[in-house]
């Protein structure tokens, strides 16, 4: 986790995160979106933190940059944003489970924590999950594959969730696999 958290500090010590706007996917669907409790996960800067709290939700943000969190919590500070932040690493770190009425992830993908993630979920409960799939190799060869989409897409992952959207390619970039379903249970 140090690497990570060292690689991921220096990239959020060089971006402005009150720029930032929410993904057009969140937009896209911004009816979904009311009050209760949520959850970003691999949160970065926070700009869906910011759209979710400013929807009426409290919001915990999770990230392992200490120095994104830390701008996070600048911002909801300076306008009064009901988001609270925690250092984890997403590998180790428990989630609790039929706690959150929206989860999102944006740009993390790991096969060990979509159990996690989905118990998370209160019934009734939304979750937003959009991030690289296997086309992404071919713009950067290096990536590792264990962290991107494989072909099928995200619905395949969450079987009892009900499906908003299932798409295995987001518009102009194939690389962007994008998924929203519903706790109906």
């Amino acid at each position: 986790m140090k690497s990570d958290r060292k690689k991921w500090d220096r990239r959020y010590s060089r971006e402005i995160s009150d720029s930032l706007s929410p993904d057009p996917l969140l937009l896209e669907f911004r009816g979904l979106f009311s009050s209760g409790r949520a959850l970003d996960l691999a949160c970065g800067l926070g700009s869906t933190s910011v759209f979710l709290a400013r929807c009426g939700y409290w919001v915990d943000a999770f990230d392992t940059s200490l120095v994104a969190l830390q701008n996070l919590m600048k911002r909801s500070t300076r306008e009064n944003l009901s988001i609270g932040v925690a250092v984890v690493d997403l590998d180790y770190y428990p989630l609790p489970t039929n706690t959150y009425d929206v989860v999102t992830v944006f740009y993390f993908f790991s096969q060990n924590l979509l159990t996690s993630i989905r118990a998370a979920l209160k019934p009734g409960g939304v979750l937003v999950y959009s991030t690289f799939n296997y086309h992404h190799v071919n713009e950067h060869p290096n990536f590792c594959s264990d962290y991107l989409v494989p072909l099928g897409g995200m619905g395949r992952f969450f079987p009892d969730l009900q499906v908003i959207a299932d798409r295995e390619s987001s518009g102009e970039n194939p690389a962007i696999s994008q998924f929203i379903g519903t706790n109906s249970a």
